[in-house]
């Protein structure tokens, strides 16, 4: 058996950061890829975040995760004085991955969580030369101006079939904190009957770490409990500090677990 590397790219990726595992017959018998990222203000810790996926039987996923850690340890010289994380991401129901990961010295300290927040009282604060208001989504080019500042801040989940989507829910609202009349955060969130999700939210880098955060929140779950409202849930990424800092100032509950994240940090 041995590791190829594909000679175009495959789904927009670099050939060298795809592998195929290919038997002595010539069969393909697993796939892996790897994907570079920075994302210093979601992980301001590890700024530079390696992401792999295998897929394949036993004898290939052992070859495929060598060649990717390998590969992985390359990538990590574009930023080499950027502190980097491997990961990949897990079913929390699949055993044989928890074992397979944690024999290769990956821990299982990250998740995809699911939490309740507790609704604040009152509006909130506004903090001084700052206004909210709602964004406009009636466009075609509004919708998509939203899309392109949530992935500038590392929001990349959320595509247009998906806001589409939640913009139809009875419960929706997308609301811009401005700084003397400069947009500097937005916060979206959705649901029906007495339940809404925090879809997303995210202050510029420039404003962060003066509490701009939990007061769009605060006021974001006030407009929602004024429409009956009563239970706020959010996913969070557990090892980003920012996320699990805003999300305990709103006294976040874990309820569930989407997705683990076994990691191993590189430098």
């Amino acid at each position: 058996m041995t590791i190829i590397h594909p000679r175009q790219p495959v789904n927009n990726m670099n050939p060298d950061d795809v592998f195929f595992a290919i038997d002595d017959l010539g069969t393909q018998t697993g796939y892996g890829f790897i994907l570079y990222q920075l994302q210093p203000g979601l992980y301001p810790d590890s700024p530079v975040n390696l992401y792999f996926s295998i897929a394949g039987d036993q004898s290939s996923r052992y070859l495929l995760f060598g060649a990717l850690v390998a590969r992985a340890r390359q990538l990590q010289n574009v930023n080499p004085q950027l502190r980097a994380r491997l990961y990949t991401s897990l079913d929390p129901q699949d055993a044989e991955g928890r074992e397979f990961y944690l024999h290769n010295g990956f821990d299982l300290e990250e998740s995809d969580a699911v939490v309740s927040l507790q609704i604040p009282f009152g509006d909130g604060r506004i903090p001084m030369s700052c206004t909210v208001a709602a964004m406009p989504l009636n466009t075609w080019e509004e919708q998509q101006n939203l899309l392109s500042r949530l992935q500038m801040n590392e929001i990349t989940y959320l595509d247009r079939n998906a806001l589409m989507e939640i913009m139809h829910m009875p419960h929706f609202i997308a609301l811009g904190l401005y700084r003397n009349a400069g947009l500097i955060g937005e916060a979206i969130m959705a649901g029906q009957g007495d339940q809404a999700e925090l879809t997303a939210i995210y202050i510029e880098p420039s404003s962060r770490r003066q509490g701009m955060g939990r007061a769009l929140l605060h006021r974001t779950m006030a407009i929602m409990a004024a429409e009956g409202v009563t239970r706020v849930s959010a996913r969070i990424m557990t090892r980003s500090q920012p996320q699990m800092h805003l999300m305990n100032d709103f006294g976040a509950l874990q309820i569930g677990v989407n997705m683990l994240f076994p990691g191993m940090y590189l430098s």
